[in-house]
């Protein structure tokens, strides 16, 4: 008998429209909860965050006579809540950036399924949490269970007059960093679509690229020494995902570079930074001369690969990275010779996993075979998560590095599968040197990651990158260059400039001009107070290229008082 009356308890439960109403009302202000808490703001911006929502969507659920029809058609907020949700988990506080928009669009499924397969317990979080509404809300729609009239206009009214309060009141509410609460910036939902809507935009730019920048010219000449006899080979190498920080050469307590360490003509610049927390936007300054200040004019300008072509190089690229679609592969296919060994299958959309070694036979084929002179970019794999699939057995120094999942908990874990991928890039880079030496060609090289990684480094809890608030951890990166001895002996000038320049802070901005100026390429694009090889090279205020493509000095991007800690430890001027 009480079993019974149980059942009908939970059954008039159910299907009881007005309780039905509030609950979609919760599960849809979840996120909004969380900010609370977390976004920066004073207790009258508090008000208005939370007011707004749920003006929003008590206002649209209230329009319908059946809730359940309302909360079907309110669906797609479920994903983008459940998107919101997954993120606080990585990034803490943060909302769903543009370029997180974007690495949805340019990230293929096997790295989407790495990166869920240890995001579990956020995605049993979104999933019970609304799944369970949305069978309720069908449930509701075949039943037709419907709200009273008079139960409506008083949620239309309270709404309308909620939304009212919320509006004037975000003219006296305040965000602690900016100085003022804006609605498209920090109300949610509104934040969220119009990230969204500014992400389409931009998409949409870039997939015009091709039309935008055909007609472009660098009028790239190489003015060619005399007495240079000796062939010449230019290279750059793109790490993936790596930091500073984790890197013996730059002071790292475990030794991650056993390898280079003893090269010769090896020149490490420790004070560098990347200009963007994301790989789309990173590469992209590097493989052009688009910068934070003047971003925007990449989208009517060809690549270096370009620049180089035009000035009489062979250009080859090599990639352990899967095509997207985004500025990178342009960029990169450019080249007179491009091949990506990170094949996607067009059915699964899942990549074959090739350690970065595999590029090196490749690459000494090509030399071997275009005996000219060569600009060469090579776009490694790196340390993209997750980790333990980016360096084979041999490289399993630092243990337990097997990640079930991704927590504080596994941080060891992760931390050691991080620097064992480290140790491979060390190898991987030694072996590069090793092999353009036996060209006896005047060989320069540059390396430099793209950006860095949060680890769980400290009590904000954060990991991965690609954060609208970075942190100190993505943002400083290893750069360094080495010479072969002939293009040492025949340019006495640049390396000295190099071995004065090592002690400058620099950006990422610096590349385009460095790659240039090495090959002795002249361009009017070509600025020499940003090349690294050059006396005149000069310290410029660093900028930082946020979430909307504005540039930013890093004294004002909201870096916290962790991120300080850390630039003052490690004499990091910002």
């Amino acid at each position: 008998m009480q079993t019974t009356q149980t059942k009908r308890s939970i059954w008039s439960w159910i299907h009881n429209p007005i309780l039905l109403f509030w609950i979609y009302i919760i599960v849809n202000l979840a996120p909004t909860f969380y900010f609370l808490n977390a976004q920066p703001l004073d207790w009258v911006g508090k008000i208005v965050i939370l007011c707004f929502p749920l003006a929003f969507f008590s206002f649209f659920l209230a329009l319908f006579r059946n809730a359940g029809v309302a909360q079907i058609i309110l669906f797609p907020f479920f994903i983008l809540h459940a998107f919101q949700i997954v993120l606080f988990y990585l990034f803490g506080g943060d909302l769903i950036a543009v370029d997180m928009f974007l690495n949805v669009a340019t990230t293929n499924t096997s790295e989407i399924n790495e990166l869920l397969g240890s995001l579990l317990p956020s995605i049993f979080l979104v999933i019970l949490l609304y799944l369970p509404p949305t069978i309720l809300a069908i449930i509701q729609w075949k039943r037709r269970e419907r709200l009273s009239l008079s139960f409506r206009k008083k949620i239309i009214f309270s709404s309308l007059i909620l939304a009212l309060i919320s509006f004037i009141l975000s003219f006296t509410a305040n965000n602690l960093n900016t100085g003022i609460l804006v609605f498209n910036q920090d109300v949610y939902p509104i934040n969220a679509l119009h990230n969204l809507g500014f992400a389409i935009n931009k998409w949409d730019k870039v997939k015009q690229y091709p039309e935008t920048s055909a007609d472009f010219t660098f009028e790239a000449v190489r003015v060619k020494d005399s007495l240079q006899t000796e062939r010449e080979i230019i290279v750059l190498i793109i790490g993936e995902t790596s930091r500073a920080d984790n890197w013996s050469l730059y002071g790292y307590d475990r030794e991650t570079n056993p390898e280079l360490k003893k090269q010769e003509n090896l020149f490490v610049f420790k004070d560098a930074l990347t200009q963007s927390n994301t790989t789309h936007k990173s590469v992209s300054i590097i493989l052009s001369d688009a910068e934070a200040e003047n971003y925007n004019s990449i989208y009517n300008k060809k690549g270096l690969i370009f620049a180089f072509k035009e000035a009489g190089f062979t250009t080859i690229c090599l990639s352990n990275q899967a095509e997207n679609g985004s500025f990178i592969e342009y960029f990169t296919k450019e080249a007179d010779i491009y091949q990506t060994i990170r094949t996607t299958d067009p059915k699964t959309g899942l990549t074959i996993n090739n350690y970065d070694e595999a590029l090196l036979p490749i690459l000494e084929k090509l030399i071997d075979e275009n005996k000219g002179d060569l600009f060469i970019v090579l776009h490694t794999y790196g340390s993209h998560f997750n980790y333990m699939e980016r360096y084979p057995e041999a490289f399993q120094k630092f243990t337990p590095d097997h990640i079930s999942e991704v927590s504080k908990d596994q941080k060891e874990q992760l931390v050691n599968a991080y620097d064992n991928s480290i140790l491979y890039t060390d190898h991987f880079l030694n072996q590069t040197i090793e092999t353009l030496k036996k060209t006896k060609a005047a060989v320069a090289m540059l390396y430099t990651a793209d950006h860095g990684e949060d680890l769980f480094d400290d009590d904000r809890g954060r990991f991965l990158h690609a954060s609208p608030t970075p942190t100190y951890y993505q943002l400083r990166i290893p750069i360094f260059m080495w010479f072969s001895d002939q293009f040492k002996a025949k340019n006495t000038i640049k390396i000295e400039a190099v071995e004065k320049n090592v002690q400058i802070p620099i950006s990422t901005n610096t590349i385009f001009h460095t790659m240039l100026n090495a090959a002795n390429i002249e361009t009017k694009y070509l600025e020499k107070d940003l090349s690294l090889v050059h006396p005149s090279f000069t310290e410029r205020p660093r900028m930082y290229l946020n979430d909307h493509d504005i540039a930013v000095p890093y004294l004002k991007m909201n870096l916290k008082s962790e991120d300080f800690k850390m630039l003052k430890k490690n004499n990091i001027k910002p």
